[in-house]
């Protein structure tokens, strides 16, 4: 069975995709709408994607496309729990950075943190978390930085120098399955792999 996923690799909705749906093929996709698009197309038979988040609401693109791909139907929805960290390349220096990127939504729940520590840092949208950490590592000669997640990290070779600093303990962000099927209706709560859902 084939899963798209919102990705690249080492995003959340990855991890998501991962515990529910350990021995399939998942497949990265770059944005939500082509998540959608690969479940309308039959390039794949579910996509995992985010619904809502506990700090910042409802991911409104979601909400937009099942609103408008009405064939596609929710089979399930997985909670897990967020936690965000602040990292760079190995070869910055903290007192150096000159440019945060990370999600919108990311960005959004570490808004205080960010703003204590480093307030005159500019904060840059990005596609998501994943997408920023793998930017960083790519860009190891500028003084970038990215808010992501520890296996982000891991994967691209980045080193965290502030964990958790999302604003609120209980970070946790709603995941849906889509599929075409209307299949039996099923809840799931995760833990990040690998990963104390504190941490």
């Amino acid at each position: 069975m084939k899963i798209a996923f919102f990705g690249p690799h080492a995003s959340f909705t990855q991890l998501a995709a991962a515990q529910l749906f350990q021995d399939e093929e998942l497949l990265p996709q770059a944005n939500i709408l082509d998540c959608f698009h690969a479940v309308e197309n039959g390039e794949v038979d579910k996509a995992v994607v985010p619904l809502e988040n506990s700090i910042e609401g409802t991911v409104s693109m979601t909400l937009d496309y099942l609103y408008k791909t009405q064939e596609i139907k929710i089979e399930a929805e997985a909670v897990m729990p967020i936690a965000h960290h602040l990292m760079v390349h190995p070869d910055c220096k903290i007192e150096d950075i000159e440019k945060i990127y990370s999600h919108p939504q990311a960005l959004a729940q570490s808004f205080h943190f960010l703003d204590d520590h480093f307030k005159e840092v500019t904060k840059q949208d990005f596609s998501s978390t994943a997408a920023a950490a793998k930017y960083v590592s790519e860009n190891r000669d500028r003084n970038l930085a990215a808010v992501s997640n520890q296996f982000a990290a891991n994967l691209y070779g980045l080193k965290i120098i502030h964990r958790n600093i999302q604003d609120f303990e209980q970070n946790h962000t709603r995941f849906i399955v889509d599929s075409k099927k209307q299949q039996a209706y099923y809840n799931e709560k995760l833990n990040i792999l690998g990963e104390n859902p504190g941490c």
